[in-house]
C-alpha cells in the first residue's frame, strides 16, 4: 500500500473543492494502458468465453465521507473486435477481497466495442449511487461468444503498479469465483476506475453563502450564512463517514470535546445542503 498513501492524503486534506470529482483507482497509473491482459479464449478455434474482470474500492480508502454519486466508469482495453458488448456493473461488495465476498447488483449499462480503442481508457457514462461507507465492486464483463469467432475482448493493463488485487473470473476456464489475477497472469494489473461526486462535498446552493470560523477551531465553532437563507440542522461527520453528532441550528457549536483531527461538518439549510471541511486542534 506504499504507494497508495499520498493520493490518500490528497484527498483528506483537498475533499472540497467546488464540485470536484473523485476517482476511485488502484492503479497506480490509472491513466495509460500499455499492454492486453489474459482471458479464457481458444487461440485453436478462436472461441471466445465468458470472462468478467474485476476490482475493488473502499470508499473511506479515498476519503469519501457521504453517497457516492458515479457519474462514468473506465476501463482498458488491450483489443477488442468491433460489435463486442461489454456489460460494466456496479455492485456493493462485503469485502475487498472479492473471491469470498457478497455482492450486490446497483447498476449496469454496456457499451459496444471497437477496435479503434484497442490500448486506451474508455470512458462510459453510468449513474448511480452507492450508500457511504460501502465497498464498491466493478466488474468489466465481455459474455460467451460461443462458436462465433471475432467477437473478443481483452483487458487493459499496464505494469506500473497496483494498490490492491485485480480479479478474473472465467467459468470455462476453471476459474469458478473471482480471483486474484497474481496467481492466473503476472501481467494482470487492470486499468479499471470508477468516477463520482462524494454527496457531502457537494455545495448546493455556493460554498461562499455559508462560513465557518475559526478553522483550525479548538473549543467553539462560529457559523455564518451571508444571505437569508435559513440553517436547519447542523451534523458532523467523521472522516469515515460516520455521524459524530446532529443538532439543531445555532450560530455557534461547542467542539471542545472531539478529537483533535479532521471532520466534515454538513450544514442543511431550506436551499439545500453545504459541507465545510472542519479542522479541530
Amino acid at each position: 500500500m506504499k504507494n497508495f498513501y499520498p493520493f490518500f492524503l490528497f484527498m483528506i486534506l483537498f475533499p472540497l473543492t467546488g464540485n470536484a470529482q473523485v476517482t476511485l483507482t488502484q492503479s497506480v497509473d490509472p491513466v495509460n494502458v500499455t499492454d492486453g491482459g489474459v482471458a479464457c479464449w481458444s487461440n485453436t478455434t478462436g472461441e471466445y468465453r465468458e470472462n468478467s474482470f474485476f476490482r475493488s474500492y473502499n470508499l473511506a480508502d479515498f476519503g469519501v465521507v457521504g453517497d457516492f454519486n458515479i457519474t462514468n466508469v473506465q476501463y482498458g482495453q488491450g483489443s477488442a473486435d468491433d460489435g463486442k458488448v461489454i456489460t460494466l456493473n456496479i455492485y456493493t461488495a462485503s469485502s475487498l477481497n472479492l473471491a469470498t465476498a457478497t455482492l450486490t447488483l446497483v447498476e449496469s449499462t454496456t457499451h459496444i466495442s471497437s477496435a479503434a480503442d484497442d490500448i486506451s481508457l474508455v470512458s462510459v457514462p453510468m449513474t448511480a449511487t452507492v450508500p457511504a461507507n460501502s465497498i464498491i465492486a466493478f466488474e468489466v464483463m465481455a459474455g460467451d461468444s460461443g462458436a462465433a469467432t471475432g467477437q473478443t475482448y481483452f483487458p487493459g493493463i499496464n505494469d506500473a503498479g497496483q494498490n490492491a488485487p485485480s480479479y478474473l473470473e472465467a467459468t470455462a476456464c476453471g476459474i469458478t469465483a473471482p480471483a486474484d489475477t497474481a496467481g492466473v497472469s503476472a501481467a494482470s494489473q487492470y486499468v479499471m476506475n470508477v468516477i463520482g461526486n462524494d454527496a457531502l462535498s457537494i455545495d448546493e446552493f455556493g460554498l461562499k453563502s455559508v462560513s465557518i470560523f475559526p478553522n483550525p477551531v479548538m473549543d467553539e465553532l462560529k457559523i455564518h450564512i451571508s444571505d437569508a437563507t435559513r440553517i436547519n440542522t447542523i451534523e458532523i461527520y467523521s472522516i469515515t463517514g460516520q455521524i459524530i453528532f446532529k443538532r439543531t441550528y445555532s450560530n455557534s457549536l461547542d467542539v471542545s470535546n472531539l478529537k483533535a483531527g479532521i471532520y466534515m461538518l454538513k450544514i442543511n439549510t431550506d436551499n439545500g445542503s453545504v459541507s465545510k471541511k472542519m479542522v479541530k486542534s
